[in-house]
């Protein structure tokens, strides 16, 4: 299992922005990351009140991290500088809302790559039953030109 600690060393999100707490399994192209939803979200005041739900938006986003994790995980990050932009966000289907007390599995598998292009599939699971899930492309740039 990687932690927190370990992830952040690959990926530049943090505080309440990182949302995997930890990555379960991971190959070159694929791997399964861990969201515990807790009632302390940033969210969960305003969507909705008295009846949080995690915006699938957040959803999405927690796949892409999962993603540029495994990817530069792989490739490096040139000591931080590299980050993963959204080119695409394709195929997006919620299935299942996702509330405070639910673990996220984070489900997803590199479909190939062209340069620093990567498109990925991604699957968002709580207790075995589907969430989300949803294509996407991402750039991974370090911002020179």
């Amino acid at each position: 299992m990687i932690d927190a600690k370990e992830i952040e060393k690959i990926i530049p999100h943090r505080g309440d922005m990182r949302l995997v707490d930890e990555i379960r399994e991971i190959t070159d192209t694929t791997a399964v990351g861990i969201k515990h939803v807790t009632d302390h979200e940033f969210w969960c005041s305003g969507h909705f009140p008295g009846h949080p739900i995690m915006p699938g938006v957040l959803i999405v986003e927690a796949l892409a991290q999962t993603a540029c994790f495994t990817t530069l995980n792989r490739i490096g990050n040139n000591n931080g500088k590299i980050l993963g932009y959204f080119v695409s966000i394709e195929k997006a289907r919620f299935s299942r809302m996702v509330v405070p007390g639910d673990t996220l599995e984070l489900h997803i598998e590199e479909l190939g790559s062209k340069m620093t292009m990567y498109r990925y599939s991604g699957t968002a699971v709580v207790n075995g039953v589907r969430a989300a899930s949803v294509i996407f492309s991402a750039i991974m740039d370090n911002g020179e030109k």
